[in-house]
């Protein structure tokens, strides 16, 4: 070809076409290790951009390029990409899974847990085929740290021990949020079937202040007038106490405890509401965004640690407080199942099955609406007998301690 008499920008052009042509072409295999960034990483016109053509996928580049790729196969067409473990189990890419599952076939799936890459998080590495293959199973396995010898590679493959299994992903349908639960057994899958969580009670995030530096406080923090632990008898309608007990997660904790903050929501959250409305006035007088489910503030209920690296631990709390959002609230609908449900959350079956739901840290409201129950009434009598013991036990163990507001004396004086 004869290049003398291009101009620059005619090598612009043609540059352009051929990027245009590459990514109008059909590919038999795709294999890439795709760059990672959250969309609060984006700029304006990247996040238009995913927004009007990866609603699935538009948390992360990642996981759009994933998207990108599968769309660009031939029919028989294979993808093979390192990732984020974050699509096989986040919220934010249910759709996305809904669509891999049902339109695509999982044929092999590496799971690396934190560090494996020498990265501080999990990763995946699936090979996607571009056609769905009904009652297919996929072979799964994970890769532990402690499996990489000092060559940096796994000592053998698959490791049998770690979760290794095949199934088929259309199991997969039958678990709340489609997860990529490869591991679960066929029990555990009927299990699913039957009534969750969300059957029994409402759980949801509470509020975010906006500004905890001025609204929250230890509850010795304050002056002792203006902090009421007797909280009966308050009525979020008229409370005129301004500090109130408030659920902000905390230390591993089961069946009570953790009651260390209050928060100013004098005049049904007067304060608060009114800075709210100035630093986003687009939201006029829904503020739900900030201040979420609020009919359910003061009235007693079930929290949990929202943020944890441990076993996941659940505790009652009394009429008078508020939650946020590292401390969801759960309120059943009939209170005396409420000792049942919490006896469940403090089960070693709870913490198995939220790594099926979703392994991460993160235990949000939406992932505890997932979790399964099994009621059986003949055990309730003897279930309450025992949270209740539990229960009083761990309050006794809270308020022995000078962190407690109903502190009296050392149990050793």
């Amino acid at each position: 070809m004869n290049t003398e008499n291009i101009s620059l920008f005619d090598d612009d052009i043609r540059k352009m076409v051929c990027v245009g042509e590459l990514l109008q072409q059909k590919y038999d295999i795709a294999v890439t290790n795709p760059p990672y960034m959250g969309s609060s990483g984006f700029n304006s016109t990247l996040s238009t951009f995913a927004k009007k053509n990866y609603k699935n996928s538009k948390s992360d580049l990642f996981a759009m390029f994933i998207e990108r790729w599968n769309h660009a196969l031939n029919f028989d067409g294979y993808n093979s990409m390192v990732t984020m473990q974050s699509w096989m189990f986040l919220s934010s890419y249910e759709s996305m899974r809904k669509n891999i599952i049902s339109k695509l076939t999982i044929t092999n799936l590496m799971h690396m847990e934190n560090m494996v890459m020498g990265i501080a998080f999990g990763t995946a590495v699936t090979i996607f085929k571009k056609n769905y293959l009904k009652g297919f199973k996929g072979t799964y396995h994970q890769i532990k740290f402690k499996d990489i010898s000092q060559k940096d590679s796994p000592k053998s493959l698959p490791i049998t021990g770690n979760r290794f299994n095949q199934i088929s992903q259309d199991e997969f349908t039958k678990i709340p949020g489609q997860p990529i639960s490869y591991w679960v057994s066929e029990n555990l899958i009927h299990l699913f079937q039957k009534e969750t969580i969300a059957d029994y009670g409402f759980a949801g995030i509470g509020m975010r202040t906006g500004n905890n530096e001025k609204f929250l406080r230890r509850w010795f923090e304050v002056d002792a007038g203006l902090f009421n632990p007797n909280l009966k008898n308050i009525d979020s309608q008229t409370n005129s106490d301004k500090w109130l007990p408030y659920n902000k997660g905390g230390e591993f904790r089961r069946f009570y405890g953790n009651n260390e903050y209050i928060v100013n929501w004098q005049n049904n959250g007067n304060e608060i509401k009114k800075e709210t409305k100035k630093k986003y006035p687009q939201l006029g007088d829904n503020l739900g965004w900030k201040i979420s489910n609020e009919k359910y503030y003061l009235k007693s209920g079930i929290t949990w640690t929202g943020v944890s690296t441990g076993k996941f631990n659940a505790r009652k709390y009394p009429n008078g407080f508020l939650f946020d959002s590292g401390a969801n609230g759960l309120f059943c609908y009939d209170k005396s199942k409420e000792n049942y449900i919490l006896g469940l959350l403090n089960t070693k079956a709870i913490n198995w099955i939220l790594q099926l739901i979703n392994p991460t840290i993160n235990y949000g409201a939406g992932t505890i609406r997932k979790i399964p129950v099994v009621y059986n009434e003949d055990f309730k009598t003897k279930i309450d007998e025992i949270v209740n013991i539990l229960y009083s036990g761990a309050h006794h163990n809270w308020d022995n301690y000078e962190t407690s507001w109903d502190f009296k004396s050392h149990p050793l004086i």
